[in-house]
């Protein structure tokens, strides 16, 4: 069944940081991550650990249904913080809306309503994390100087108003996948700005070999194909870069994405890179054991 553990208590806090983990460890890394939080320039949150629970969104509901800050810090437990002041920052854009006397609860009309830091690689990365980095989507995003409108903001670390959150639907318990998709497009659609904030990062890991990376992304095929199968509609797009203008289109055309699907696989065959051929090809037999197979969530 799982619990929520409560890590550190505060009263009143400020912020709710909430860590899903299958096991409360992570290899050892849920320690490190804890001790970044206590080295950050803002002490005033709680931390709350779902542990043993899925999918991922039901976790993540659990851990707020139980927090009492205004702001939920969601982090991945594979990731560490690369400074002391990623929640200040994180927090600094949405502190600044909140002084005007905005309502979260209420659509945003173009103000900013979630952020997050610069996706990095960590520095004890091994040859090969680094070499599949290069090659893979959405495993990287540079270091920026000022405020941006991305897709790449995710669960690996986001902050956004608990009011906010619950105001767009809470996370979906259901999707085995794409909760970051979702929650994106819905926060968005209420009329909000994602961002990713300046001078802030935190270091995510590829898998360590490609026994770990193909297996992951014939996972993400496999629960894309499910997502799509029963909860129709739901095919947001992901775009890993910049959005010029703030522009985001959430949706395109079964053909638009398939000959998007071909050209990335021609594009990864022309420039030799071997990571992303097996990983799209992995995606792909996923994909259709997903469409054709799956009925329910197994993980």
């Amino acid at each position: 069944m799982g619990e929520v553990r409560l890590v550190r208590a505060k009263e009143n806090p400020l912020v709710s940081v909430i860590i899903p983990s299958l096991d409360g460890h992570r290899s050892g890394n849920v320690e490190k991550l804890l001790t970044d939080l206590e080295q950050q320039t803002v002490q005033d949150f709680e931390i709350l650990m779902p542990i043993g629970i899925k999918p991922n969104g039901k976790a993540r509901n659990e851990g707020v249904r139980k927090a009492k800050g205004r702001y939920l810090v969601c982090i991945d437990d594979d990731v560490r913080l690369g400074h002391e002041r990623v929640i200040e920052n994180l927090l600094a854009p949405l502190l600044e809306v909140e002084r005007t006397g905005h309502d979260w609860t209420k659509p945003g009309g173009g103000r900013i309503g979630m952020t997050g830091p610069s996706q990095q690689i960590p520095p004890g990365a091994t040859w090969f994390q680094r070499w599949a980095a290069k090659q893979l989507p959405r495993t990287h995003f540079p270091i920026v100087h000022s405020i941006v409108d991305t897709d790449m903001v995710t669960h690996m670390c986001l902050c956004i108003p608990t009011d906010l959150y619950k105001a767009v639907g809470w996370e979906n318990e259901h999707i085995v996948r794409g909760t970051d998709v979702d929650l994106r497009y819905r926060v968005r659609q209420f009329g909000y700005r994602i961002v990713v904030v300046p001078h802030t990062w935190a270091y995510h890991p590829v898998q360590p070999n490609l026994r770990g990376i193909l297996r992951e992304w014939f996972n993400k095929g496999r629960w894309t194909a499910f997502n799509r199968k029963h909860f129709p509609g739901f095919d947001f797009e992901a775009p890993d870069g910049i959005l010029w203008g703030g522009g985001y289109v959430p949706k395109r055309s079964k053909a638009y994405r398939a000959l998007r699907f071909a050209g990335r696989f021609v594009f990864g065959l022309v420039t030799f890179k071997p990571i992303r051929l097996l990983a799209q090809i992995a995606y792909a037999i996923g994909y259709l054991r997903g469409h054709f197979l799956d009925t329910q969530y197994e993980p």
